[in-house]
């Protein structure tokens, strides 16, 4: 069952450049991060039980910069937050998406290709009794 929306990516060309917008917007600093096996480095804001994730990419290579290449900077992730992934994948008929560890080690699961409905589709998987931030 899907309890809320875990977390949302926008691809930026200039992380330090967002950071600085979103950071006067939100009244808060962001935990940076980089995700190396993506070819990222991200900033992370929390929005109640949610997360707001600017992702730039550090290569020419992978998915966020192919993203950034054909559609410039904006939405290119919504995550639902799901207590089990294995469940809610089964009660939508999906048995083989790839599982993988995200920031934080969050397990995530992509459901959509970027280009189905213009951003990605995933999963995350929170505990019961404690969400992840």
């Amino acid at each position: 069952m899907l309890t809320h929306i875990h977390h949302i990516n926008f691809v930026v060309a200039n992380l330090d450049e967002s950071v600085s917008y979103f950071q006067s917007l939100l009244s808060q600093s962001p935990v940076i991060e980089a995700l190396p096996q993506r070819l990222v480095k991200t900033a992370r804001f929390s929005i109640g039980e949610s997360f707001l994730v600017l992702v730039q990419p550090v290569s020419k290579e992978g998915v966020v910069a192919e993203i950034l290449q054909k559609k410039g900077e904006g939405i290119f992730l919504l995550s639902f937050a799901t207590e089990s992934i294995d469940e809610t994948l089964q009660k939508l008929e999906l048995y083989n998406p790839d599982k993988r560890t995200g920031l934080q080690d969050w397990a995530i699961c992509d459901l959509t290709p970027y280009e189905q409905f213009g951003a990605i589709l995933q999963l995350t998987e929170v505990s019961k009794n404690k969400i992840s931030k």
